[in-house]
């Protein structure tokens, strides 16, 4: 290995070797160059004389051709001319050998054409036999325009040559002079300096970067207790007295780190413990680095455990997409629950991960929460039990009121005084409207209990939207609404039950002509998307308040200030239910004054990867 002498030694020398072939090699080009330059001159010079010998033979055989016109030398016409026309040709011919300026030879090329139709002119006036006024007159009109063009294009011949001439001669040559001279100069002032750099800046730099590289291997070997010698006050001896600053801070925050980092472990090793959920930190590596009493006695998610060989299955899947995505994951519902036993006793745990995220958005790490939803479970299991059998023991006797009240109405069991049938309408009413929330309790509770499987077959949008609008389409006429639909002529089949769907156009269209006034506008519209087709019912009404548009989905929640519009808030909770077992999601846009937009999405139906996650979606 070269020693830092040495590479600047040979980083200098190799410096003067090319400042020497440099300089040696541009006394040769310049030279060169300056003989370029002057072939380059003679050459235009001689482009000009060859465009100005071409100018005077034109110009003398035009004077000819008016001579002969005017009848001064007739016999002597036509012998001069053919020597004029030789004389051009052959300067014509110098100069497209001589083409040496962009543009010169597109120039060139016009001149000759320029020069062959003059000739041709000039020649069929000689011949021509017609009186010599008519000749006047075709020399007038043909002959002299010609000669005209062609004087143009040999004077823009020698315009270029003289201005490249012109403009390069004075400033050329000068700076040839004085490169030369600079070139004798700076390869001997490089000499002297580079060989008094070299020896001076060996001997400063040397030294003291040998001392901080051996106090650099000091510090790296965990030696923080030594003083580098300050022995300058140049850059190098700033550096040596930062180095020394450097390590005597360096051991300042040992000592004050060390304590530090064992109070914030310890302090977050008693926060995570007094969690009553599980946490565990996973490193990218997919180990654990951190974790809880819950997690390590629950789920054996000790410190250093691989947790692709967990026992608790799901959670190596869950780490794998949070790492991916980089996105948190968060639990729709109890259906993501972990099932862990501990003896007999069942226990469910709803998973959450949230990635680790640097400033500049780089993961370092992923945190698991389980949470204990073993009561939730019971007590929304219970809830949902209750429902089903309170709905199911009203069944029965609501329907004799039902019917009692209409057998009442139709009077046959006795006529009926108008305050005893305005009386019975209002309790008819209210028995179909308790009916109807009992029927949507029923329905929701074998939706999410599973019984009340989805009968997923491929069908046309259009078809769904047809339905959907026969069924309110005299709604809408009554009460004054247009009613319109546009389905995407592209959009695939979809994989939906067609009575569910139904259902869910029902309650939106319904939902819609609530709150849309009349004369306003209704929109049905299905477009394809990239895994199946949206569907939107969108209204022209009232629209719906930014805080109450992630409530309007929860179970009897009824909006304030509907007008007297009557409903159990059940609707929209069953149509969500329904949409999400379809593996879709019902969602809303909505601006007060502007209307409201539900859209959702079902799956293709057709043949490829949309149709087969639809498919396992639904099994």
């Amino acid at each position: 290995m070269l020693g830092l002498r040495q590479k600047l030694n040979l980083a200098f020398g190799g410096m003067l070797a090319i400042l020497i072939v440099v300089s040696t090699l541009s006394s040769l080009l310049l030279t060169r160059y300056s003989s370029t330059l002057e072939r380059i001159f003679r050459e235009n010079y001689d482009s000009v004389v060859f465009a100005q010998t071409m100018k005077d033979a034109l110009t003398a055989m035009d004077g000819t051709m008016r001579d002969t016109l005017a009848e001064i030398a007739p016999d002597e016409g036509s012998t001069a001319a053919a020597a004029l026309a030789q004389r051009f040709e052959d300067n014509l011919a110098k100069e497209k050998r001589n083409i040496t300026l962009p543009g010169e030879g597109e120039l060139a090329a016009d001149l000759e054409q320029a020069w062959r139709r003059y000739l041709k002119s000039y020649t069929s006036l000689a011949a021509n036999t017609a009186p010599a006024a008519d000749r006047r007159v075709i020399y007038k009109q043909e002959l002299r325009p010609a000669s005209q063009e062609v004087l143009h294009l040999c004077q823009r011949i020698v315009d270029l040559n003289l201005g490249t001439i012109l403009s390069a001669d004075g400033k050329v040559r000068e700076s040839s002079m004085f490169a030369r001279r600079a070139m004798v100069v700076l390869p001997v002032v490089g000499v002297f300096l580079a060989l008094l750099l070299t020896t001076l800046i060996g001997r400063s730099i040397v030294r003291p970067l040998t001392a901080l590289n051996q106090s650099t291997r000091e510090i790296e070997r965990g030696n923080l207790d030594l003083v580098v010698t300050v022995a300058s006050r140049d850059e190098l001896g700033q550096l040596a007295e930062s180095f020394n600053s450097m390590a005597s801070k360096l051991r300042e925050f040992r000592r004050t780190d060390r304590a530090k980092l064992f109070r914030v472990q310890r302090t977050t090793q008693l926060a995570l413990n007094s969690f009553p959920d599980a946490v565990a930190v996973i490193g990218l590596d997919g180990k654990v680095e951190l974790s809880n009493d819950m997690a390590q006695n629950r789920f054996g998610l000790s410190p250093g455990v691989d947790l692709s060989t967990s026992a608790v299955k799901g959670l190596w899947q869950l780490f794998q997409q949070v790492f991916t995505t980089m996105q948190a994951f968060h639990p729709k519902g109890y259906e993501t629950a972990l099932q862990v036993f501990d003896g007999s006793q069942e226990l469910f745990y709803l998973p959450q991960a949230v990635p680790i995220l640097q400033e500049e958005r780089t993961l370092v790490g992923v945190t698991l929460v389980l949470a204990d939803v073993t009561e939730l479970r019971r007590l929304d299991e219970m809830k949902s039990g209750l429902i089903s059998v309170v709905s199911h023991e009203l069944k029965t006797p609501l329907t004799s009121i039902r019917m009692a009240t209409h057998l009442l109405l139709e009077e046959r069991v006795g006529t009926l005084a108008p305050k005893q049938s305005e009386l019975l309408i209002a309790a008819r009413d209210d028995a179909e409207r308790l009916n109807d929330i009992i029927e949507r309790l029923l329905d929701m509770g074998r939706i999410e209990s599973g019984r009340a499987l989805m009968d997923l077959t491929p069908a046309a949008p259009q078809h769904l939207v047809n339905d959907a609008l026969q069924g309110v389409a005299t709604a809408y006429r009554d009460h004054g609404v247009a009613l319109t639909s546009e389905v995407d002529p592209e959009a695939p089949l979809v994989l939906a039950d067609p009575s569910r769907i139904r259902h869910v156009f029902s309650n939106l269209l319904d939902n819609a002509l609530k709150y849309t006034a009349s004369g306003g506008t209704v929109s049905v519209t299905a477009k394809a998307t990239a895994h199946g087709v949206e569907f939107a019912v969108q209204d022209s009404g009232r629209g719906i308040p930014d805080d109450q548009q992630r409530l309007i989905f929860q179970r009897f929640y009824r909006a304030p200030d509907q007008g007297g519009v009557r409903g159990a808030g059940l609707g929209l909770a069953i149509a969500r239910e329904i949409v999400e077992a379809h593996g879709g999601k019902l969602e809303v846009e909505s601006r007060l004054g502007l209307g409201s937009r539900f859209f959702f999405s079902l799956n293709s139906g057709e043949p490829g990867p949309a149709a087969a996650s639809a498919g396992a979606s639904h099994g």
